[in-house]
């Protein structure tokens, strides 16, 4: 029985385009037989890429780019919009390289341990060849994922090119930068695409661009990084874009002016490359132009073209009081602080010589997110830390000078611990004032640590860098409900008044030397520690005890 037009339903593909109604009639009219082989094929070629999205999937325009960028350059920094296929595309490289070159050790590095599995070997396994993509253990190879775990070891061996991929994180890096010496990354027989590292969304510094560089030469290997530019602006980045040539560009529709989507780094010898949302047919480009369209042309820029900007209207426009405050009783969105128990804790103290050390005390949840539960001086017992004035913020009474010397400041700051019911396993000061020494030659680090509380410096990055970084944390779809998939990282509890305070005034009154500046540098702080990741949770069994007592882990 010969199939009939109601019987063949094309599936709606954004880039694969279905006959018309008009062309199914005339077709069917024709030869019913060439309809039907037409409608085969259409779902065939659906069917083969989403089996296999390495060898028969659709390729999104900015990836050619990208291609084009790693044959040409040793390194290629690729930034991306919302849903721009940033991370996809740096799998399908990867994965290519992996497939068509042969006897290879490629190291991919995440952020943290969770977005490793959850992210970057995620893609990586998307892109594994079907064949392959099962439990497989041999001498030349091994291949055992999980959704939940990722690779086991994180890690695997491809069995047809004998090459070994790992998946590291900055953290292990930054605790341990002899992790990887004695390696050689790339291939040592390469026809296309010698990819030895990927790099996702790293804040650091150029120490492990670096390392990896000297990993790299000895087989003339390509390292790929990928930045979403809301996160990615730091000084590292801006080595890439300063005196950047722009070789390519393109019609922005959302800002009516063109934007490169391919540059060249002199500074560095390394190709750039934009891709932008719209680009992406997969990625609901129309929602994101809807929640962009009253949007300052700064957001604009980052979120559907990847252009990271330096400017900044407000410092942090996303927290909301009735969002990001939090007490003991859930909100109207059914969000409530969470039992002390269940978090990992860090302190920060920002000190000065003539007002009193400002602390506060966040807790991580296993989900990784940050829930800030106390400061010091706290408004309801020693009042407000700022009073507004004409032109600016000053100092308020929690800001007196109460002559508290070292000894006294870790009494304090225990008892609040001790209060809460907490135990801190890091303590983040201010690197510019513990670094100061005394009259006897001592600094503020070494005082502390004599009394039990073992402090490390804080992140040196910029007060820019670390406004949009925290800008991040609050940030949340204010046009859709709040739930599991649209809400923010960070809370801060209801008890924080001097906190909630500095957030929003400093926001948009910013002076260097103002009263709303010691907590809000905090909080920034807090933000940019773990080399601009933020604090990480960690279970008891991964806590080691590096100091003394109460000192930290």
């Amino acid at each position: 029985m010969k199939k009939t037009k109601m019987e063949l339903l094309f599936t709606k593909h954004p880039i694969l385009k279905p006959p018309s109604d008009e062309e199914i009639v005339a077709l069917g009219e024709i030869d019913p037989n060439l309809l039907a082989n037409l409608h085969e094929a259409h779902e065939g070629r659906i069917r083969a890429a989403e089996s296999d999205p390495l060898r028969h999937g659709f390729d999104l325009p900015g990836w050619d780019r990208m291609r084009e960028a790693i044959e040409k350059y040793d390194e290629v920094i690729t930034f991306g919009g919302n849903r721009s296929g940033k991370t996809t595309g740096c799998a399908k490289m990867l994965m290519q390289a992996v497939v068509e070159n042969a006897d290879g050790h490629v190291v991919c590095f995440s952020q943290n341990a969770d977005t490793s599995v959850k992210v970057q070997q995620a893609a990586v396994w998307s892109m594994m060849p079907k064949e392959f993509r099962k439990k497989t253990k041999g001498i030349e190879g091994y291949i055992n994922y999980s959704m939940q775990n990722g690779f086991t070891g994180s890690s695997f061996i491809f069995p047809d090119t004998r090459t070994r991929v790992d998946f590291k994180t900055y953290t292990q890096f930054s605790n341990n930068q002899t992790i990887l010496e004695g390696f050689e990354f790339g291939f040592k027989q390469s026809i296309n695409l010698n990819i030895g590292a990927w790099l996702d969304e790293y804040l650091g510094d150029a120490t492990l661009v670096n390392t990896l560089r000297f990993r790299l030469a000895t087989r003339n290997s390509k390292m790929i990084l990928g930045f979403t530019p809301i996160d990615g602006y730091t000084p590292f980045v801006s080595e890439y874009l300063k005196g950047a040539e722009t070789l390519e560009t393109r019609h922005a529709d959302l800002l009516s002016k063109d934007v490169p989507v391919k540059q060249y780094s002199p500074e560095r010898d390394a190709g750039i490359v934009y891709l932008h949302s719209d680009e992406n047919p997969f990625g609901g480009y129309d929602r994101i132009a809807k929640d962009l369209r009253n949007e300052h042309e700064d957001k604009i820029m980052v979120r559907a073209y990847g252009l990271p900007t330096k400017s900044m209207t407000s410092l942090i426009p996303s927290f909301s009081p009735e969002i990001n405050v939090l007490s003991n009783i859930p909100n109207k969105h059914g969000i409530v602080f969470p039992d002390v128990s269940t978090l990992t804790w860090y302190q920060v103290v920002d000190p000065a010589f003539a007002r009193n050390y400002v602390s506060i005390w966040a807790g991580v949840s296993e989900q990784g997110e940050i829930f800030i539960r106390s400061e010091w001086p706290d408004r309801n017992t020693y009042g407000e830390w700022a009073l507004f004035g004409d032109p600016r913020w000053k100092y308020g009474p929690a800001a007196k000078k109460l002559g508290y010397d070292v000894e006294k400041y870790v009494e304090v700051f225990k008892q609040v611990e001790e209060d809460l019911g907490i135990e801190v396993i890091e303590r983040i000061g201010d690197s510019r004032f513990f670094a100061k020494e005394n009259e006897n030659n001592v600094d503020l680090f070494t005082r502390f640590y004599d009394f039990g509380m073992n402090f490390i410096p804080s992140d040196g990055q910029t007060e820019q860098i670390g406004c949009t970084a925290l800008d991040e944390w609050f940030t949340y779809n204010p046009n859709y409900e709040i739930d599991e998939a649209n809400r923010p990282l960070c809370y801060v509890h209801e008890d924080c008044g001097n906190l909630i305070e500095s957030i929003i005034n400093y926001n948009s009154a910013g002076k260097s030397d103002e009263a709303l500046k010691d907590f809000f540098d905090a909080i920034r702080y807090l933000r940019m520690s773990n080399a601009g990741m933020g604090p990480d949770y960690f279970t008891s069994n991964e806590m080691v005890t590096t100091s003394k007592s109460n000192g930290g882990y």
